[in-house]
Parts: C-alpha cells; sequence; structure tokens
C-alpha cells in the first residue's frame, strides 16, 4: 500500500484530540483493520514514508505499531516490513437484533450508534471522584441519586414536574424497554408495535412469550384511527412507539399527529413506551412537545439514552413512570443485576452540562455525513429509492427487488454489513428494503456504499436470478 493511500483511507485520524498522537493513530488504524479498509496481509507502508504522508515523527509511528504489534493487529518481520493481521471471525446469532451486531470481517453499516467516543468533551475518573460521588459500595439498582437528579430536572426543564424517584437508570434503552415489557405482560399477551419499528422490541416480546400486534404507521407516525381501532377491539398490554427520528424510517411525528395519537391513548386509559432514545438527533433540533407532556390520563414511560449523542460502550439510559411501577421494574431487575455500573454513571455526570453542546455537534456531522451518502447513493445506485431521514443516522433504502434478505448476504460476501428491512416488522416477512447506517467516519462510508455498488452489480449480472427479474419488472412497469 502506498503511504498517500493509506494518509487517504485514515483522513481526520487526528481530529479527536483524545490521548498522544500515537495511541489516536493505533485507534485509527485498528479501525480500519476492523472494518475490513485495511484486508488481512495488507503490506502497510515503511514507518518512514507513514511519518512523512500523516505529517507525524517516525517515533510516533513506531509507537502507535508497537501497540498494534502487542494486541495482534498487525504483524512485522525483519525484511518483510509490517502486515495486517485481520484476525475477526464470523458468529451467526439467531436474534433480530444481531442483524446490527455483525462481527463479520468487514464494514458494519448495520449498527446504529456513534463508532467511539472521540466527539466526547475530555473526562476521567479516580478514587477520589467515586468517593465524592457517594457511590458507597457501588449497588444503586435504580442508579446514583445524583444522576437520578439531574434526568429528573431535566424533565422538569421540559415542563413535566419529575422527582427522582420516578427515574430508573439502566443499561440502555433497550434494558429499559425490557424492564417495561417484563413489567407489564407475560406469555400469550398481547404488545401493540409500530407495523415498521426498532428490532429489538421483537426480541423482547419474543423473549417472554407475548405477541407483537402491529399498528399502521405513515411518514407522520402512528395513525391514530387504526390506533383507536386496535385499542378497542384488542386491548393491548401496552404500546409501543418512538416519538424521536424514527428507527429505521428517520422520520419525525408531526406535533399534531402526537396531539392525536395523545388523545387517542388518554380515552382509553392506555399504557404507552415512548422510546426517545433518537429524540437528542433531529436534524431540526431536539423534539417537543413529547407524549410524555401531552398525555393526561395515559400512563407514559418515558424511556432515554445517552448512547446515541454520547457512546454506546457507556451503556447507560434510563425510564420515568410513576414511583409504583418504577419500584416493580428494580425487582425484575435484580433477578438479572444489581444495578447500573457506578464509572459509567460518574463519567456520564462530568459530561452532562455539556450534552446539549455535545447533541448539537453530533447532529451537525450526522447531518453532513448523511447529505453526502444520499448524494453518493442517487450518483450510484440510481434504481434504489430512499427516504432522506429527518435526524439520526439510518437510512431506509427501497430496493427494485420483491426481497432484500438475499442481496444482503451477498453484500456480506463483498465485505459490507446491512441489515434486510423485514427484521424491522412484527412478521418478519422479506420485504424490498434494506436499513444502512451511515454513522462512521466518511472514508468508512464511501468504501461500504462501493462494496454495496458493486454487489448490486453482481446481483443485476445473475439473469436466473428472481430478485433481478423482479428489479426488471419494477423497472418496466
Amino acid at each position: 500500500m502506498k503511504g498517500s493511500d493509506l494518509a487517504e483511507l485514515l483522513a481526520g485520524w487526528a481530529d479527536s484530540g483524545h490521548g498522544t498522537l500515537a495511541q489516536q493513530l493505533a485507534h485509527a488504524l485498528r479501525r480500519a483493520v476492523q472494518s475490513g479498509l485495511l484486508a488481512d496481509g495488507t503490506p502497510l507502508p515503511s514507518e518512514r514514508s507513514m511519518a512523512a504522508v500523516l505529517s507525524v515523527s517516525r517515533s510516533t509511528v513506531t509507537t502507535a505499531l508497537d501497540e498494534l504489534r502487542a494486541d495482534g493487529t498487525v504483524e512485522s518481520r525483519r525484511g518483510s516490513g509490517t502486515r495486517v493481521r485481520n484476525q475477526y471471525s464470523s458468529t451467526v446469532v439467531g436474534t433480530r437484533v444481531a442483524q446490527h451486531f455483525s462481527s463479520v470481517t468487514g464494514i458494519d453499516l448495520a449498527a446504529g450508534n456513534p463508532p467511539d467516543p472521540s466527539h466526547l468533551p475530555p473526562v476521567r475518573l479516580d478514587i477520589a471522584a467515586l468517593l465524592a460521588g457517594g457511590s458507597g459500595p457501588g449497588i444503586e439498582p435504580l442508579g446514583l441519586p445524583a444522576l437520578r437528579k439531574a434526568l429528573a430536572d431535566g424533565y422538569c426543564a421540559q415542563g413535566k414536574i419529575t422527582d427522582p424517584g420516578q427515574i430508573h437508570v439502566t443499561a440502555g434503552a433497550h434494558q429499559a424497554i425490557s424492564l417495561a415489557v417484563r413489567a407489564l405482560a407475560g406469555r400469550g399477551d398481547l404488545i401493540a408495535v409500530e407495523n415498521l419499528t426498532y428490532t429489538g422490541i421483537f426480541d423482547i416480546v419474543d423473549g417472554i412469550g407475548a405477541r407483537s400486534l402491529p399498528v399502521r404507521t405513515d411518514r407522520q407516525g402512528i395513525v391514530p384511527h387504526d390506533l383507536d381501532r386496535i385499542l378497542t377491539q384488542h386491548s393491548p398490554s401496552a404500546l409501543y412507539l418512538q416519538t424521536g427520528p424514527h428507527n429505521p424510517t428517520g422520520a419525525l411525528p408531526s406535533p399534531g399527529r402526537l396531539s392525536e395519537v395523545a388523545e387517542v391513548l388518554d380515552r382509553h386509559d392506555a399504557t404507552v413506551l415512548e422510546d426517545c432514545a433518537l429524540a437528542d438527533l433531529a436534524f431540526s433540533g431536539p423534539l417537543r412537545p413529547r407524549l410524555v407532556t401531552l398525555c393526561r390520563r395515559a400512563v407514559v414511560v418515558n424511556i432515554g439514552s445517552f448512547s446515541k449523542v454520547a457512546w454506546g460502550g457507556l451503556r447507560l439510559g434510563w425510564m420515568r413512570a410513576p414511583d409504583p411501577f418504577i419500584e416493580r421494574t428494580m425487582y425484575l431487575r435484580l433477578a438479572g443485576d444489581l444495578g447500573p455500573s457506578v464509572p459509567a454513571q460518574l463519567l456520564t455526570l462530568q459530561f452532562l452540562p455539556e450534552y446539549d453542546d455535545v447533541a448539537g455537534r453530533r447532529r451537525s456531522a450526522l447531518q453532513a455525513t448523511v447529505e453526502r451518502a444520499v448524494q453518493r447513493l442517487h450518483a450510484d445506485l440510481p434504481e434504489w429509492k430512499l427516504m432522506k431521514p429527518q435526524g439520526g443516522s439510518v437510512l431506509w433504502v427501497q430496493l427494485p427487488v420483491l426481497e432484500s434478505d438475499a442481496y444482503c448476504q451477498l453484500a456480506g460476501r463483498h465485505g459490507v454489513h446491512i441489515a434486510p428491512g423485514s427484521v424491522s416488522t412484527p412478521a418478519r416477512r422479506p420485504n424490498s428494503f434494506v436499513r444502512i447506517c451511515v454513522d462512521r467516519p466518511w472514508p468508512t462510508v464511501e468504501e461500504g456504499i462501493r462494496r454495496l455498488h458493486l454487489a448490486w452489480r453482481e446481483l443485476k449480472a445473475k439473469p436466473e436470478s428472481a430478485s433481478v427479474e423482479s428489479s426488471l419488472r419494477a423497472a418496466n412497469p
């Protein structure tokens, strides 16, 4: 590999400002290897050449490569230089949410989380901070009092009076949804869900032996009259829906639509799980109001997360609900774990005063990447139809085929991982959509789209393929 090629591949590698230059370079190289941009056996430029094209000292390059040699990412032999050693293997998991977390070697455009924490402000943790945080023995099943109070204050600022006793800090929004569903339903019960929604809800519902009941949606969100029909005819234990930028469509519910939905929920005294994990990533700014402030009679369990704005590795989310409900979820949680990580909560409390600024920068960066990805897909794959998202990092794309599952498998063989649209539907029926996450450095996204293009060309080149036949029918009605 030429030094200039590597410099282009690692563009922006030192932008985070976290750690020494050598640590940042090692991180960028490791990420390129893990994503498949640097394949197994790829020879790296000489240390002198890398130092020149990256504008760093040779000692910086040597230190970075020493770190990568130590963890097996690269291997150096006298007389043969340094080569990539990509040892990442394939694992097949049967759950739907696993479609977003592939360990297959290649570029991952399926999971919708920040690729790393480099956009966060500097934070640190030491024993003094643990003592000052009042964490005691480190077991707080509902979360640290300081973080629960900070979250409660946030709701109060939005006009929803909340005390810390109504907050349960969880290991991400996914755990909050799981605890809430388990508190409300059991085997054979019905949980109403949007007919396109977050894949994890199906694993949760299936896991307790309950059943998903689809409610029709359009580009403004859940359709009120269909929700009214479902609640009247079936009386589900709860409704799960998203009121931020929708996953997977990227659509935003209009304020008017949310008010109509709130009226229906109040009329039925319903219980609703309102997932706001993506609410702060709407390109137009944080969405207000939400059902938690609009509903008057319905019980609203409002769910949030730090994963999408901060970093998934923090594993911190929360729910806001009436005190008795919070207590029930605490006992359910104690059957599986004893509470959220104290260090993760203290780190979160450190950057919480800057959270709005971090979220603003995340929105701007995501919007720019989404715009570039949309333009590239329009140019390279004009047959594809995509709905431009209003927030978040996911592109919901319709292919001119009857079923997209086979194409996703083919894309995997070309070294790029995306999720088929079938995993986002209650019945898991194959459809023509795919879910592409672009929350990655642009060189990674760009290479991923190139590989998607190659996979599409290969699919079209197979005249015996039923998918291609349907493509032709769609293109020539």
